[in-house]
């Protein structure tokens, strides 16, 4: 059906009062400017009980409703946009309006495209004796079913000819939906569609006659679902978890939400736009991040100095991400999911030793730990920024130490490998010095706190004499003298800063 100011989708007159819009959707050309008091359209709203303390709402505060349904333009307003939305509510139903505002060229496409008059619905040009308009019928129509949404015409009368329609809807599955009176052509709907499901039905339409045999046709038809906004964006995809690096410059993406919504990509229906409902936790300041509202990149937004892990109160932060169809306008529908956000760590601090010097005592002859070093380091212990490389830089000629790394308390464990000896040397004095596995930033640097000194105490211990040599080999003819020197034996005591005898 065609004004000339208007293209009506829901094209179908109820027989009974069904609440809501009466007619939901608009085609209407731009305009130059809509001028002050200039009558757009006339939107017929009724809820069956009187219409008491109905109650309009435009998208675009440049618009208003009058109680009689006639939207007028409050002053001059040259850029609209490309759609208005209008919000009814009464006290026994609400419902939505859209008007889509279309420049003078896609308003001739838009008929091409919806009516396909271009034949490629296989409507031949040539003259036919039915006429079988493409229908076009909002989802989610309430009852009462069935309801007439078309009418096929057949310009030459043949006594005794009846319509049939057949295709998917009608006698293939899914059934029944779609019916056609026999006599008079007219189309009816059995229930409720859904365009998610099936967005468009191709039927055919033929005349037979008594016997059911072809007399005109077949003649495809076809019915397309009009979108609705009856589907809330969905985040699919999740967990959603993103990682940044302290320190980051301003600016650095960090991750990208995508929802999905199921409604017709090429209306406003699935048009997003994505917001930060709340960010946890609220420090060191509640703007730490932004999300593009169009493609859901999540952008830090903080100085540097701000994103430090060590200063921050957690460094995890958890962000609601909405996202609302219709372009983000109040009428959209919002679904919404959570964004966790990781800062990851880099080396920005060296380890320093929590005292510059340890003791150690160790008993001459054994081998073993003897003492455990510690450090500290404000980086992320589950890294490499965190754990500790130890090295003896002076003191050990003869290699009798090593040290090791606790990979749990990140302790370095001195040990001895070689024995001491007390009687060479009592005390041995070394220096260690901490790194980490990872390289430190270029702007940090090891410090006089990165090294340390251990002094070891070797305690004497009382040993046995020794013989030499050992084994001792001697060699006599037989039959010596009894009382005859075999072996004069020679034993020292390693003690040898102690006064002892030897027997």
């Amino acid at each position: 059906f065609f004004s000339p100011q208007v293209l009506l989708l829901a094209c179908a007159e109820d027989l009974e009062c069904v609440p809501g819009f009466q007619q939901k959707v608009f085609y209407i050309e731009k305009p130059f400017q809509f001028t002050e008091d200039q009558l757009v359209l006339n939107l017929k709203f009724d809820d069956c009980k009187g219409n008491n303390k109905l109650n309009f709402e435009v998208s675009n505060p440049d618009f208003t409703v009058e109680l009689d349904g006639n939207l007028v333009a409050l002053r001059n307003v040259s850029e609209v946009g490309r759609a208005l939305f209008v919000h009814a509510r009464s006290e026994h139903a609400e419902d939505m309006a859209e008007i889509f505002i279309l420049e003078a060229n896609e308003k001739r496409d838009a008929l091409k495209e919806i009516l396909k008059l271009e034949g490629n619905l296989g409507i031949p040009r040539q003259k036919r004796a039915i006429l079988a308009t493409p229908i076009l019928i909002p989802e989610n129509q309430r009852p009462p079913f069935p309801r007439l949404v078309g009418k096929v015409i057949r310009s030459e009368r043949t006594e005794g000819g009846k319509f049939r329609l057949s295709g998917k809807g009608v006698d293939q599955d899914p059934k029944g939906i779609f019916r056609i009176n026999e006599m008079t052509g007219d189309v009816s709907v059995t229930r409720t569609l859904d365009r998610e499901a099936i967005a468009n039905y191709e039927l055919e339409v033929e005349v037979v006659d008594t016997n059911g045999k072809t007399v005109d046709g077949p003649v495809r038809l076809l019915i397309s679902v009009i979108d609705q906004n009856d589907n809330r964006p969905l985040f699919r995809e999740g967990p959603y978890v993103g990682h940044v690096m302290e320190g980051s410059a301003t600016g650095t993406t960090v991750m990208r939400m995508a929802a999905f919504d199921a409604d017709d990509v090429s209306t406003d229906n699935a048009l997003l736009r994505y917001n930060i409902l709340r960010q946890t936790p609220t420090k060191p300041s509640p703007n730490m991040f932004y999300i593009d509202p169009e493609k859901g990149d999540i952008v830090t937004v903080v100085s540097p100095a701000l994103l430090d892990r060590e200063t921050m109160e957690s460094p995890k932060y958890e962000l609601v991400i909405e996202a609302k169809d219709m372009g983000g306008m109040d009428v959209g529908l919002t679904g919404t999911a959570t964004a966790t956000i990781l800062i990851d760590d880099k080396n920005d601090h060296a380890p320093e030793f929590t005292k510059k010097e340890f003791q150690a005592t160790v008993k001459e002859g054994v081998t073993g730990v003897i003492v455990n070093l510690t450090v500290g380091d404000r980086d992320d212990p589950a890294t490499g920024a965190w754990r500790a490389v130890y090295s003896i830089i002076n003191g050990n000629p003869g290699q009798s130490f090593e040290i090791h790394t606790n990979p749990q308390t990140n302790e370095g464990m001195l040990s001895v490998v070689k024995p001491l000896d007390y009687e060479i040397s009592a005390f041995h004095t070394l220096l260690i010095k901490v790194e980490n596995e990872d390289p430190l930033i270029p702007d940090i640097a090891y410090g006089p706190s990165s090294t340390a000194t251990v002094q070891i105490t070797v305690e004497d211990v009382n040993e046995g004499p020794v013989f030499h040599p050992n084994p001792m080999a001697v060699t006599k003819q037989e039959n010596i003298p009894v009382g005859s020197v075999v072996l004069t034996l020679n034993a020292t005591d390693p003690d040898t800063l102690q006064h002892q005898t030897i027997r």
